[in-house]
């Protein structure tokens, strides 16, 4: 695993002498950083050791141009090249070696964050890591520190539900497959279909198929340099395709929904 480090410098560690460090694994919102927590902002300005992923060795990691304003001088940061793979051996053994970096930062008695994008419980490369440190050291110290996602954001762009009273709503990624995608979209009134970008045609064919195209949003890039909403794909052109894509699918108006249950 390929790692670098920026601005190395020692600084006190935020937890207490002989103890060792935590670990913050920080979700930090869909791309701007006004949209980070108030908890994350405070976190990632107090802790010493920042472990930040990244797509491939040249790619500059997302998470981390997110947050640089909040950053101060002395911080050590500390990237390395998330494994993106289905080879299980591979990803795991890239893993332990990342979970061994972060336990040499904690054993040392300083606390440590990992970013990651949006928000840190969902499809998120801090879990991989979690369960990486936890083979190696069962007892560590662990907060995870929930962020904003991109579909919240998304949705409130186009000050639109995500869905409200009875309805139901799905989260699931495009690239699942058509015949899968296909029961979600019939069982579910509000779906999200996040990682859209390689599978734009056949998820905009599905949609044209189930009668859904005019329910369905795209908003690609949200909150960063580039973003762009399109409100109905029914009566959309060209789309960009980009990574950072997701269809939100909505169905009906409020009176449909239904009333919440009252206890």
């Amino acid at each position: 695993m390929s790692t670098t480090e920026q601005g190395v410098q020692n600084r006190p560690s935020g937890g207490q002498a002989g103890r060792g460090g935590k670990l913050y694994g920080i979700g930090v919102g869909p791309g701007a950083a006004d949209l980070l927590t108030m908890r994350a902002a405070r976190l990632l300005g107090e802790v010493p050791v920042l472990f930040v992923p990244r797509g491939d060795a040249v790619d500059e990691s997302r998470a981390l141009s997110i947050i640089s304003p909040l950053l101060r001088g002395g911080q050590e940061v500390r990237s390395f090249t998330a494994p993106m793979t289905r080879d299980r051996l591979a990803r795991d053994q890239a893993w332990a070696e990342a979970a061994a970096q972060v336990l040499s930062v904690l054993n040392a008695g300083r606390d440590a964050a990992f970013l990651t994008l949006g928000d840190s419980t969902l499809y998120s490369t801090f879990f991989y890591l979690l369960e990486a440190l936890r083979r190696q050291q069962p007892s560590v110290a662990v907060e995870t520190v929930p962020g904003i996602t991109s579909f919240s954001a998304a949705a409130a762009l186009l000050n639109r539900a995500l869905t409200v009273g009875q309805e139901g709503l799905a989260v699931v990624p495009a690239t699942r497959g058509a015949a899968y995608l296909r029961q979600v979209l019939t069982a579910f009134e509000n779906v999200v279909l996040l990682k859209v970008g390689p599978v734009l045609e056949e998820v905009q064919a599905l949609l044209a198929e189930l009668g859904r195209l005019d329910d369905a949003a795209y908003v690609c890039r949200c909150g960063m340099p580039g973003q762009f909403l399109q409100e109905s794909l029914a009566l959309a052109d060209e789309l960009p395709d980009d990574y950072f894509s997701l269809v939100l699918v909505r169905h009906g108006g409020l009176d449909a929904a239904g009333e919440d249950e009252k206890e």
